[in-house]
């Protein structure tokens, strides 16, 4: 298990007491190289056989009650985390949650809450085929957009920025499409800059 080249690249700068949010974290991969590398982590997924499969691969790491207390079952309506617990939240693969634009605005909003002022989220998401031909291309110039009526994902890189803005988040780095082996994703970083509205 390891992380992938572009969230370590990320996380190679990042100091190792910074709190980490694994949203969406699946069998675990993310979760388990963060607690490697000194990481305190908390992870979370809707899918109780995600949680499970984490759980168990973490218990070498962290003993089973820590990892029964930071790894749990959570779904977007019902999200517990307190508000500003967190340096950093991971949201690789963040479909997990969000396959519409409204469920992707609620993980952004979600993610900001639980976010401490400076705090940032990583996310990735499919690329929608719009920006497969040229990721640099935006409404402003001439190309095609997320039809209104278009709401769930994969997303384009202007609905991703809308959906962004509306969970009143920054762009700490450009959101880029990257070729994967599942297929192409957009990869993005957003920081929350102020701790109010």
């Amino acid at each position: 298990m390891h992380l992938s080249d572009d969230l370590l690249r990320t996380m190679a700068a990042v100091p190792v007491d910074s709190s980490v949010l694994d949203l969406g974290c699946g069998r675990g991969r993310h979760t388990e190289a963060l607690l490697r590398l000194g990481f305190p982590v908390h992870a979370c997924d809707p899918r109780p056989g995600a949680v499970a499969r984490t759980r168990s691969l973490v218990a070498d790491l962290i003993d089973e009650e820590t990892a029964e207390r930071c790894v749990g079952e959570a779904t977007l309506d019902a999200f517990d985390y307190p508000a500003e617990t967190f340096d950093w939240v991971i949201a690789d693969r963040a479909e997990v949650y969000a396959s519409t634009k409204a469920e992707l605005r609620r993980v952004l909003t979600v993610s900001r809450r639980v976010l401490k002022p400076g705090g940032w989220v990583y996310v990735t998401l499919p690329a929608s085929e719009v920006d497969l031909e040229d990721a640099e291309r935006t409404e402003g110039d001439g190309a095609p957009v997320d039809a209104p009526a278009a709401e769930a994902g994969p997303f384009a890189l202007d609905s991703l920025d809308a959906r962004r803005r509306e969970a009143d988040l920054e762009v700490a780095k450009e959101p880029e499409v990257v070729e994967e082996a599942g297929g192409r994703r957009v990869h993005a970083i957003y920081r929350k800059v102020h701790s109010h509205r």
